[in-house]
């Protein structure tokens, strides 16, 4: 191109142009390898001391009880045996090798192919933090020196630890120390604690699937527990296995074989420990509280070295007195012929806090971290259910405890065709109140206020007191039978159950059952406190009812062996419709309780025992112990209710017609007092001898008054709707009584009239519908009836003559 003066100039060559970037991009390089070169030595000079000491020390963790006291501890080397790497075997150092780090003898500590890989992953997932490609010799260090913190700080730090102990230790003595160090979950430390501890054996005589099993335990101990986690233990039994074969160290048909081999995990003979299914409990409620503070990520590890300091809600001498109780055979029920044993879970809650301060998990304990029946066992609540579900509801909607149903057969259809809900007696009683339902554990009753109530709201309901209802599409629990008689589809636990009936006794304010309030570090800095969050389900005058009905229940119903003495006790029974599952849930002003029994295998009925027997006792046992020493008080009433005579047959205001013994003084909230009097009551004439309506033929009769109710009411005293058929006919024994006509009218009060009866030249007299005829034994005279309407007038010669000439 030519400029102005004529010359010509040219383009700068473009090599130029390439050696400027290649410029920037080696200063850009050697600024990020010094930064990251920088950061390295940072974190260098902030390392831990390397103390060898630290390689097998832990700090213990104490527990305290409600008063503040320590009742206990978590050591991690209570369970911890060392043992040389000669007596392990093969096939376990292999398993740990093919599933932790299968460049162990190959690598000086850290694997960076490994790292690469992991980083690789970690950027498609979007998470830096996930995939961490730790060696043997960095969970070691790790586990010795640091914290579990997902950072890249500690990251760093781990390799520099894991490049010093490659450089003290050989290979063989880093796997030795590891097998010794790390953590195997069930409060097992190292490999021959965790064999003794699932398998109870020594280590060297571990199988290829038992092998398996332990090495695939430690990456998440908890999760992987095959105590309570069977299912995912096995899942991760096969993962390990299969890398063993990739890696060759077994064959495809030895892996196969080894996952097929059943397994025989133990129940540990030396673990007898006190507080031991309460310690259990609160382990398994810290496990997520500390995975979501930082540095206690690896919260099993933490919970048995760290030191901390748990402040649990457990009432320690209560404790101590239900394992004492429940060791006693006399307490229990005889089981089966088959050896099984009836086993039982127990929790007993403070009202006003949440506050668990004893559980049972069955009737002693026998595994650390094993099979909670107080946590884990979801069981059929049976009838326990009905005042969370049923009667709490329709309290809330204003039917009182005076409401009258119908207690007789009843029909509903459902997808499996029409369902007839019975009475665990088979009997019937006919109309009855809330009140009376309650008291003798009426399924019918319950079945029928829940459909009024509506499935939907006793659904919501019941999860608002912390029950685990299912609303997924197919089975669940939005139908009568599940909210009304108890068959859930995933059960509830005890503690669920206390924690529910707590709600009565607070007012209707519900707290969510919990074992710990406070987790401080070693040093006393508080790392965890809980947050209570009271939540209002009922009001308090719907609680204070339904704790009224709940002490008939114990004072004259099914649940009489529960009563506390000198302590306000009101209670539920409880009995699943197939047998297998029996409750008493319970409170007291200040706490609330949940006994449930049966077998562990559900294919065993419980033959003749009930809520009301051993777990009303049990109830009672525990609430007297817990009450020692204190002043339970009572319930107050709260404003807005009053007591009101109520018709017990009607639920309403009691008419001229109701017989005194049918009617009953009720509470009830002053918006919800009937205005209406009794319809169902009326007054009729029955033969002495059939109890049927009476004819002119009975020579013995009497006026009763009775109740209109359905034709199949089980009702027994309604109307009589047959004649009497003893007596169809004159006699020579009647002939000599008298046969007058008498007068029903209820204000008569069912005393007996003889009626008035008018002439073809009268008017007036007693309407038909309340005549009837009856036979006087000779010499018996009834007055007439008095009723001023009822009295018979003279017709007018003109007004005769109009009816006859009309």
């Amino acid at each position: 191109m030519a400029s102005d003066d004529g010359t010509i100039k040219y383009p700068p060559p473009k090599r130029t142009r390439r050696k400027s970037w290649r410029l920037m991009l080696s200063i850009l390089f050697l600024v990020g390898i010094g930064s990251l070169i920088g950061v390295i030595m940072f974190v260098a000079t902030d390392l831990p001391a390397f103390d060898p000491q630290q390689l097998s020390g832990a700090n213990t963790t104490l527990l305290y009880d409600d008063k503040g006291q320590v009742f206990s501890s978590l050591h991690a080397e209570e369970n911890r045996t060392e043992i040389s790497l000669d007596k392990v075997p093969v096939d376990l150092v292999e398993a740990f090798i093919a599933t932790e780090d299968k460049d162990f003898y190959n690598h000086h500590g850290v694997n960076f192919k490994g790292i690469a890989r992991a980083l690789v992953r970690n950027f498609q997932s979007g998470d830096m933090t996930g995939q961490g490609a730790s060696t043997i010799t960095q969970q070691l260090a790790r586990s010795s020196f640091l914290t579990s913190d997902k950072n890249w700080e500690r990251k760093i730090k781990e390799m520099f630890l894991a490049f010093k102990l490659e450089s003290v230790y050989s290979k063989e003595e880093i796997m030795e120390l590891y097998l010794n160090k790390i953590y195997f979950g069930a409060g097992a430390y190292g490999v021959q604690a965790a064999a003794n501890t699932y398998f109870g054996k020594d280590v060297t005589n571990l199988t290829l699937p038992e092998s398996a099993l332990m090495a695939g335990l430690v990456q998440s101990p908890s999760n992987y527990n095959p105590f309570s986690n069977f299912d995912k233990a096995k899942a991760r039994q096969k993962l390990v296995l299969n890398s063993m074969a990739s890696c060759g160290f077994i064959s495809e048909t030895a892996s196969s074989q080894a996952y097929d081999t059943q397994l025989h995990l133990i129940k540990v003979q030396n673990s007898m420990e006190k507080y031991g299914y309460y310690m259990d409990a609160v382990v398994e409620e810290a496990i997520p509280i500390l995975t979501k503070i930082k540095g206690y990520e690896d919260a099993d590890s933490a919970l048995y070295r760290a030191g901390l300091k748990i402040y649990t809600t457990v009432n320690a001498p209560l404790q101590s007195y239900a394992e004492d109780f429940f060791k006693n055979q006399a307490n229990f029920p005889t089981s089966n012929k088959t050896g099984q044993k009836i086993q039982v879970g127990m929790a007993i809650v403070e009202n006003d806090s949440g506050d668990v301060k004893a559980i049972m998990g069955g009737r002693q304990y026998e595994q650390l971290r094993g099979f909670n029946r107080a946590t884990d066992a979801y069981r059929m609540p049976g009838s326990s259910i009905k005042p969370l579900t049923v009667y709490g509801p329709a309290l809330e909607q204003g039917k009182m405890p005076f409401t009258v149903l119908d207690d007789s057969p009843v029909s509903y259809k459902s997808s499996a065709g029409v369902w007839n809900p019975q009475n665990y007696d088979l009997k019937y009683k006919g109309l009855i109140t809330m009140r009376t339902a309650v008291q003798y554990s009426v399924n019918t009753f319950a079945v029928q206020l829940l459909d009024q109530v509506g499935v939907q709201k006793s659904f919501n309901f019941g999860r608002s007191l912390g029950l685990s209802l299912v609303d997924s599409p197919g089975t669940n629990d939005l139908n009568l039978a599940a909210l009304g008689l108890g068959g859930l589809t995933k059960g509830a636990t005890p503690v669920q159950m206390a924690s529910g009936y707590s709600c009565f006794g607070n007012s209707g304010i519900y707290n969510q059952a919990h074992f710990i309030n406070k987790i401080t570090d070693n040093n006393g800095l508080v790392i965890y406190e809980y947050k209570p969050k009271p939540k209002r389900v009922m009001t308090e005058q719907t609680a204070w009812l339904m704790n009224n009905m709940l002490q008939t229940v114990v004072s004259s119903g099914t649940g009489t062996n529960a009563k506390v003495p000198n302590v306000p006790t009101a209670g539920k029974t409880g009995t699943s419709e197939d047998l297998t599952d029996v409750w008493f849930c319970g409170l007291t002003p200040v706490y609330s309780g949940a006994v449930w029994m049966g077998y562990d295998d559900q294919k065993y009925k419980m033959q003749d025992v009930f809520g009301g027997g051993f777990p009303a006792l049990m109830f009672k046992a525990m609430m007297v112990k817990a009450h020692q020493g204190i002043n339970a008080g009572d319930w107050s009433m709260p404003g807005d209710i009053v007591q009101v005579d109520i018709c017990s047959k009607s639920g309403k205001l009691p008419s001229a017609s109701c017989p005194q013994d049918q009617i009953i003084r009720e509470y009830s909230l002053k918006g919800y007092v009937p205005t209406e009097t009794c319809p169902v009551h009326q007054t009729v004439v029955v033969c002495k001898e059939s109890g049927k309506l009476a004819t002119k033929y009975c020579p013995e009769t009497k006026v009763v008054s009775a109740v209109k109710a359905g034709e199949n009411s089980a009702e027994a005293s309604k109307i009589p709707t047959e004649k009497c058929t003893l007596h169809t006919t004159f006699n020579l024994s009647g002939l000599s009584k008298n046969v007058v006509k008498v007068c029903t009218d209820p204000r008569n009060n069912g005393q007996q009239y003889q009626a008035n009866i008018a002439n073809p030249t009268q008017s007036g007299g007693c309407p038909t519908v309340y005549v009837d005829e009856i036979v006087l034994q000779p010499g018996e005279h009834l007055p007439p009836c008095p009723l001023d309407d009822h009295q018979i007038k003279k017709i007018s010669p003109q007004d005769l003559v109009d009816k006859i000439l009309p």
